[in-house]
């Protein structure tokens, strides 16, 4: 291994939502830069739909908000990105255009909270929507009263869906990063690479992450 890819290897485990050389990325749209997409989602995204439009969990007393994902169709979703023509790769600031949308065919790139956003919509019945960019999308969770829980919890091989967020003060470039989490596997969109699946390890940037359980 070369010391450029042993360093790229440093960096992706330590900011990876950061785009690699390779990486397509998408120049400021509509004056927020593709690190304001990443972190702060796309202008005039709607927010979340169905149980968590004007809900009141979170409070003292309610039980904790979960969200019904299929894991099936979470996986199928992420594995038609990853085996389109062509496969869909990592874009900061890069969005699914509209729910639905065909991987390879209506986009070929799409950033970390992007991708959660679409798997999440896909993934339920009806469909829940949730908001765009990582940061957003943290302060969602929290505020609706998931419940937190460890990085070592993550470790665990015992079917729960858990999600895990990186703040931007936490990364190198300043680009927060989702992921969610199933039997110590992810499934994510990370720089140099696209949607992908890789082992929940709880070191590099994963050390620093916050945890919530999506579905017990």
């Amino acid at each position: 291994m070369s010391e450029d890819d042993f360093n790229a290897g440093v960096l992706a485990d330590e900011d990876p939502a950061a785009p690699a050389q390779e990486d397509s990325q998408v120049e400021s749209v509509e004056d927020f830069s593709a690190r304001d997409l990443a972190n702060f989602g796309e202008p005039g995204a709607e927010e979340a739909e169905g149980p968590f439009a004007a809900d009141e969990t979170g409070l003292e007393g309610v039980a904790a908000a979960t969200i019904a994902i299929d894991l099936a169709q979470a996986r199928a979703f992420l594995d038609d990105c990853m085996s389109s023509t062509p496969r869909v790769t990592y874009g900061l600031g890069a969005k699914v255009p509209f729910h639905g949308a065909i991987p390879g065919k209506n986009f070929r790139a799409v950033d970390c909270s992007g991708f959660i956003r679409e798997l999440i919509w896909r993934s339920t019945t009806p469909h829940q929507g949730f908001p765009d960019g990582s940061v957003v999308q943290h302060d969602f969770v929290r505020d609706h009263g998931f419940e937190q829980t460890t990085r070592e919890a993550a470790l665990r091989q015992d079917g729960v869906v858990r999600i895990a967020f990186l703040r931007p003060q936490d990364s190198p470039q300043r680009i927060g990063h989702v992921v969610l989490i199933h039997n110590v596997r992810t499934l994510e969109s990370h720089g140099g690479v696209g949607p992908d699946s890789r082992a929940w390890t709880n070191t590099g940037w994963q050390a620093k992450a916050f945890v919530y359980v999506v579905k017990p």
